[in-house]
């Protein structure tokens, strides 16, 4: 082949490399979103959506899925309203699982969060989620925490202040050898590999098995055993746990620099979670994150008609 040819070849083959990566670095990037609720929780499910919808970045696609339980027509137009050209919705009424609910015992108002259980049930056709409660707020765009690696993996999740707290309660579980217990209010969940391990049964056979079972918390931790990915506490910022211990403490807890000023911890985290009281009720009184929680609850109440 002439040199002349094979220049030519070069020159092409550099050109088409660059065009993937511009096609790929510009190409929207989505992000499936997954919520429960009953008709109680709706309010909240939108606050939350709200505040995520206001906080991505302009190129990324949201895809919302939303398990919902006991809505009225009119709950479900609601919610839709949200949807926009970058944001879709989709609900998935509620089934009603095989479970001993008698199991739950004093945790019984955690009947709802079960749900979480069956996710990858509900969404046989994906292999990716991130699922979210609906006490959260976000704070910056989600593909970030979206691409973290899950291969091998059942999900990525932060540790959860109830190792310290009770540590008597996360003592007794078998996780595997994982050396933390993490939080479920937000968890990356790698579906397919869920499925391929039929996690879901053995979820089931847990649950059914035990007593006292702090929702559907304990049972993930216990199924996904040493499958886990551990995250920063940016993308689960629970404000009980900055409130209660100190930036030391709290820094050799989650591995990494906590800031000294809770409030700095607050700006610069991804996800705020309200795992504790909730900022919609009068014994909730945080001078800063009260305040935040009721401004996007203000942007729903006059965009969809809402209450609070």
């Amino acid at each position: 082949m002439p040199k002349t040819a094979k220049y030519v070849l070069l020159f092409a083959a550099v050109l088409l490399a660059s065009a993937v990566c511009i096609v790929l670095m510009f190409r929207p990037r989505a992000v499936n979103i997954v919520y429960m609720a009953d008709a109680r929780y709706l309010p909240y499910v939108m606050v939350s959506l709200e505040s995520a919808i206001a906080s991505k970045n302009k190129e990324t696609q949201y895809h919302v899925h939303i398990i919902a339980k006991d809505f009225a027509p009119e709950d479900t137009a609601k919610i839709r309203k949200m949807a926009q050209d970058d944001v879709t919705i989709e609900l998935y009424p509620a089934r009603e699982p095989k479970l001993d609910y008698a199991r739950l015992g004093r945790f019984s108002s955690f009947k709802i969060s079960l749900q979480k259980l069956f996710i990858a049930d509900y969404l046989p056709s994906l292999g990716k989620v991130l699922y979210l409660d609906a006490d959260t707020l976000v704070q910056a765009d989600l593909s970030e925490v979206y691409e973290t690696d899950l291969r091998g993996k059942y999900a990525a999740a932060v540790k959860d202040g109830l190792m310290y707290q009770f540590p008597g309660h996360v003592a007794g579980m078998d996780l595997g050898g994982r050396e933390f217990y993490f939080n479920s209010g937000v968890m990356l969940l790698n579906l397919a590999q869920i499925r391929k391990d039929d996690i879901m049964r053995r979820a089931v056979i847990y649950f059914n098995t035990h007593n006292e079972v702090f929702g559907d918390q304990d049972v993930l931790n216990v199924v996904f055993g040493s499958k886990v990915v551990p995250l920063s506490y940016r993308y689960n910022c629970n404000s009980t746990f900055f409130e209660e211990k100190d930036a030391a403490f709290l820094s050799k807890f989650f591995n990494e620099t906590v800031p000294q000023n809770p409030r700095e911890v607050y700006d610069s985290a991804a996800i705020l979670h309200f795992a504790g009281h909730k900022p919609w009720t009068p014994w909730f009184s945080h001078s800063y994150l009260k305040p935040l929680w009721y401004r996007y609850a203000a942007t729903v109440a006059e965009k969809y008609q809402m209450t609070f």
